[in-house]
C-alpha cells in the first residue's frame, strides 16, 4: 500500500458487497445487525480503515455505541442501496450522523430546499 492512500472496508450483504473485492476494499459479509455492529466496532478500533461503505440494510441499524465510535475516531461511513433501491430511512439516518460530528447537513435528499 501506498503510504497516504485511504484504505476502505465495505460491509453489507454478500451479493452486493463481493464487487468491492475485485477493487482491493477489504469486504465483510454479514448475516444480521449483531454480526454488523460487532465487525464495525472491531474494523473501527483495529484503526486500518479510515472510511466504510456500508450497505443501506445494515447502516439503518448502527447501534448508539458504534455511532458514538464513529465520531471519536473521525470514521466517514458511505451508504450504498440495496437491491430494493434506496430508502428514505437510510439517508435520513446517515444525515443525521454527518449533523452531529461536522455541524451541519451535508447530505440533501428530493425536496429539500
Amino acid at each position: 500500500m501506498q503510504p497516504g492512500k485511504i484504505r476502505g472496508c465495505v460491509i453489507g450483504e454478500r451479493d452486493i458487497i463481493r464487487i468491492f473485492s475485485a477493487y482491493s476494499f477489504n469486504t465483510i459479509p454479514v448475516n444480521d445487525k449483531k454480526e454488523f455492529n460487532l465487525h464495525l466496532k472491531e474494523e473501527i478500533e483495529a484503526k486500518k480503515y479510515k472510511f466504510f461503505i456500508v450497505t443501506e440494510t445494515f447502516i439503518q441499524t448502527i447501534n448508539p455505541e458504534n455511532e458514538l465510535l464513529i465520531q471519536d475516531e473521525h470514521v466517514i461511513i458511505i451508504s450504498i442501496p440495496t437491491n430494493s433501491g434506496s430508502r428514505d430511512a437510510a439517508v435520513e439516518k446517515l444525515s443525521n450522523m454527518i449533523r452531529r460530528a461536522v455541524g451541519i447537513d451535508i447530505v440533501k435528499t428530493e425536496g429539500d430546499k
